[in-house]
């Protein structure tokens, strides 16, 4: 099939948004570190309280979105030609289930709220309960703004992701948390509130934006049929529901499985590799609109080159963020609290799990502009399984550390799994596969390696040997990339280019 390519707005590059959403990443890591801080300093357990509330509001406000999200960027090419309903029809007919859904799941978190909290977290279950009962409220506009995001990703601009949910969501639970924390032993329902009220505000910003992006135009042509729509969704919704569960579910299991006060310090501690994982997430999601419009009109040349690029960069950017991890975890733990510096080496663990999967590139997403949702989602389940069985194995004996190499190889195997699939699947169409070994993350390796390991094995195990490491290796990095010239391609990542 053939894309008629006639945006409701001007697009921007791969290199555009993917710089974009650099950016944004990088104040989403600011971000997290600073909240991670911020409940970290009090307690222990009720950083546990906090991480496990919010690891379940976001699992289940991520699974009601009903995959909507990849579902609105595959099909809203086909939605902006002069035959089409136009994106409103669109947009309508995936959001009216995700407010269903989404809704239903908020009251059975209410009801619900007491025995989870027993389960996950039997010391202080009435806290849990409690903050569980005012993040439900949370569930219906994070949803609705997974999918509106996606929505404006279709409409081609990347620019209403970053500022909703990196910039204006995350900067203002800085704020509403810092004041909460200024008071001693602040209560559970303010904690809540300062968490969940930015969510909703961030859901009217995302409905505004995509308007101005004209998402809610109507067409005068023929409207897509909900079982089209659907039927390529429906498995990206229990695989978006899975794929959010692998990243938080750990959290869970070890309050479960070790107590309160061990999923506190394994929430705070692993905030440092979320924020390395959502950088690469971001640029996933930056170059999907591109991706998906070279392989609907079979350019399959064009989709090779974005997708290696792009590879290339995730290399660059992330490994040498999780290389200066991985060599000097006891600082960053520090600057939580100085009873996290024990438990800091887990972070190697999870920093490897990530180096893979930036080097594996975007494979799920190629699986997924291919049409081949429901082969994303074995590989989801095998990784949840392999996660939650290795939990179960590990946690008890290993502790935190067997929970980190639980998540390592789960994530690993979710890459093998995907990599067999999209070769599968391109080689007949493509000649070729789409994602193969490719001398630009080898070279993105290299210059990552010589920027960062030298100096960080030379400088002390301190913050301040950290701080070096950051002075030095971040502009080598940068140097020694843009000396590569047209094999990394980072200077599309500049503005204006």
């Amino acid at each position: 099939m053939v894309v008629t390519d006639k945006p409701a707005a001007p697009r921007q590059t791969a290199g555009a948004a993917s710089s974009l959403a650099i950016l944004g990443a990088i104040i989403t890591t600011i971000a997290n570190f600073a909240i991670a801080f911020l409940v970290s300093r009090d307690s222990a357990e009720l950083a546990g309280v906090f991480f496990i509330a919010t690891a379940i509001v976001t699992i289940l406000g991520n699974a009601a979105s009903l995959g909507t999200m990849t579902g609105l960027v595959y099909f809203m090419p086909t939605e902006l030609g002069p035959r089409s309903g136009g994106p409103r029809p669109l947009i309508s007919m995936a959001l009216r289930p995700v407010g269903a859904a989404s809704l239903l799941l908020t009251l059975g978190l209410v009801a619900l709220a007491g025995p989870l909290a027993q389960l996950v977290a039997e010391d202080r279950a009435d806290d849990v309960s409690a903050m569980l009962r005012i993040l439900a409220l949370a569930v219906v506009p994070w949803a609705l703004t997974v999918g509106l995001l996606g929505a404006s990703r279709g409409l081609g601009s990347h620019t209403p992701t970053v500022l909703v949910s990196q910039v204006v969501r995350p900067g203002l639970q800085i704020l509403l948390l810092g004041g909460v924390f200024l008071l001693d032993s602040p209560p559970i329902w303010a904690i809540g509130v300062a968490w969940g009220l930015p969510v909703a505000i961030g859901a009217v910003l995302a409905a505004v934006l995509v308007g101005r992006l004209g998402g809610w135009e109507r067409g005068d042509g023929r409207r897509m049929k909900s079982s089209d729509f659907w039927s390529y969704t429906r498995p990206r919704a229990l695989s978006t529901a899975l794929q959010i569960a692998l990243e938080r579910i750990d959290v869970v299991l070890v309050g479960a499985f070790v107590g309160l006060g061990a999923a506190g310090v394994y929430g705070a501690l692993t905030r440092f590799i979320t924020a390395g994982n959502f950088l690469m997430y971001s640029v996933a999601q930056a170059i999907s609109p591109g991706l998906r419009r070279a392989i609907a009109n079979e350019q399959w040349d064009k989709a090779r080159n974005v997708l290696q690029k792009a590879t290339g960069w995730l290399v660059l950017i992330a490994w040498p963020y999780f290389l200066a991890i991985s060599l000097k975890p006891e600082p960053l733990a520090e600057l939580l609290s100085s009873g996290y510096v024990d438990d800091a080496s887990i972070m190697g663990f999870l920093a490897i799990g990530m180096m893979f999967s930036a080097l594996s590139g975007p494979i799920e997403l190629n699986l997924l502009m291919l049409g081949r949702s429901g082969l994303a989602l074995i590989g989801i389940v095998v990784a949840i399984v392999a996660d939650v069985l290795l939990l179960g194995i590990l946690t008890p004996s290993q502790g935190l550390a067997g929970a980190a190499i639980a998540w390592s190889v789960s994530v690993a195997a979710q890459n093998l799994i995907n990599a067999y699939f999209v070769r599968r699947e391109t080689i007949e169409r493509a000649e070729r596969p789409l994602i193969a070994p490719s001398s630009r993350a080898l070279l993105a390796g290299v210059i990552a390696i010589v920027s960062v390991v030298p100096i960080s094995l030379v400088t002390p195990n301190s913050f301040v040997g950290l701080v070096i490491v950051g002075v030095v290796a971040g502009p080598l990095t940068i140097g020694l990339a843009l000396a590569a010239g047209p094999r990394l391609a980072v200077r599309e990542l500049l503005p204006g280019r």
